[in-house]
């Protein structure tokens, strides 16, 4: 069902149930709330409409939704799905509000991100300086933005007996990484780039992402979680080596 709102009727007065604070109202907003009544269930067209608002308003709701995010990142995000999201800060500004803070921050005290490093190992293993790798290196939110679809993908085929949508799974996984953003952020601080420390923001932000799919999903057992999740990434990186392949074909060919 598309619209995720209950009506009730009364002697001629159709009430509706909001699903963001469970009130009684009737009209187009909520009385209590103020959430439209007109809630639809994420799908392409949804995340269509939200780009202009993602990209030319920053909303309130950043705050709650890191704090939600930090706290019961599953469960939070799953209530946004369901159609609680008045007070969410919509998934593709948060994507994008976390990620430039992210590089900017690493900007401006001097230190190359985690994909820079990663980007830079690719140079040096290749022993090439190639303009390709430059430009990936200095658009990271590009590169952070263009694997969510692809581990998206690859926890809606694992998850697939869930009754989510690819779409759905697309803004899980934009909290998800958006809140990981944030983890990073923490240790952009580490100016020793070769020390063991800089695996610790890696693992943390791998972890989050288990404990958050962990609420999400937790009407299976947590053995089934755990495999499941493990399935999610093995296809995730299969995805990426494949690309690789592909990239790496293209740019010999470039030559």
């Amino acid at each position: 069902m598309a619209v995720i709102l209950t009506a009730q009727t009364k002697e001629n007065i159709t009430t509706m149930i909001c699903e963001n604070c469970e009130q009684n109202f009737d009209g187009n907003f909520c009385s209590n709330c103020g959430q439209n009544s007109n809630v639809k269930r994420v799908d392409l067209k949804y995340l269509i409409n939200e780009i202009p608002n993602s990209i030319f308003q920053i909303n309130r709701g950043f705050l709650f939704t890191v704090k939600e995010l930090f706290t019961r990142p599953g469960y939070s995000i799953r209530e946004f799905l369901n159609g609680k999201r008045k007070n969410h800060f919509q998934p593709i500004a948060f994507i994008f509000f976390t990620s430039t803070i992210y590089v900017l921050l690493n900007y401006l005290i001097g230190n190359d991100t985690f994909m820079d490093d990663f980007i830079a190992g690719l140079e040096s293993s290749k022993g090439t300086n190639n303009t390709n790798f430059n430009w990936l290196s200095k658009n990271t939110t590009y590169m952070v933005l263009a694997l969510i679809p692809f581990f998206s993908l690859a926890s809606y085929l694992v998850f697939f007996k869930s009754r989510y949508n690819y779409f759905e799974h697309l803004v899980l996984n934009l909290y998800v990484t958006g809140q990981q953003m944030l983890i990073y952020l923490v240790f952009s601080f580490i100016n020793t780039r070769d020390s063991s420390l800089i695996l610790i923001p890696i693992v943390l932000g791998m972890l989050f992402n288990i404990w958050a799919y962990s609420q999400f999903f937790d009407n299976k057992t947590i053995l089934k979680r755990i495999i499941l999740i493990t399935l999610t990434y093995l296809i995730f990186i299969f995805q990426i080596l494949i690309g690789m392949i592909i990239i790496v074909g293209i740019l010999k060919l470039m030559k």
